[in-house]
């Protein structure tokens, strides 16, 4: 886990001296992500599939993935969209925002999170596009196919939460137990 933390600050400084300062800035916005999971002290399977997803989506932009390889953009939404939101959900649930759904809201508040998410990124794509690379990818069929893909990850993992948390029947006959 520690090797993976430390691969954020290895990739500013890795992206800084051998490609640009375009994708040394990304990868501090991963050293960011990296932070907030650590601190969080989130499960640490969750942790590691954020940071993970966070260093292939930095690296993927250096590399020019999402230019060479056809729909690799989607799957990067798609998933980074999905462990962002569940990472989002126990954030909130661990630091008392939020009290512990049943499993309908718990899928419900991790799809509206991560459509939140998914929104938020498209706005940093375009902010991207407009302030730092006119070669960031932008424009309407590229924004509709990443909140989409953003949108199914974060329904994916709200039920794969929601399934993790509750796949154990619990007793029946308070309403406390139901959405």
């Amino acid at each position: 886990m520690l090797a993976v933390r430390w691969a954020g600050p290895l990739s500013v400084l890795l992206t800084a001296v051998f490609f640009n300062l375009a994708g040394a800035a990304v990868m501090m916005l991963v050293c960011l992500g990296i932070t907030i999971t650590w601190r969080a002290r989130l499960p640490a399977l969750l942790e590691l599939a954020t940071d993970l997803l966070l260093l292939v989506a930095a690296w993927s932009s250096v590399f020019l993935l999402y230019e060479r390889l056809e729909h690799w953009d989607l799957v990067v939404h798609f998933a980074a969209t999905a462990v962002l939101a569940e990472l989002a959900f126990r954030a909130l649930e661990r630091w008392g925002r939020l009290r512990t759904p049943g499993p309908v809201t718990h899928v419900l508040v991790v799809t509206a999170l991560g459509t939140t998410l998914a929104l938020v990124w498209e706005y940093v794509e375009f902010a991207g596009y407009a302030l730092v690379d006119p070669r960031v990818q932008v424009g309407y069929t590229d924004t509709m196919g990443d909140l989409a893909a953003g949108n199914a990850g974060s329904l994916v993992a709200g039920i794969l939460g929601a399934w993790a948390r509750h796949r154990v029947d619990p007793p029946h006959g308070t309403a406390e137990e139901t959405d």
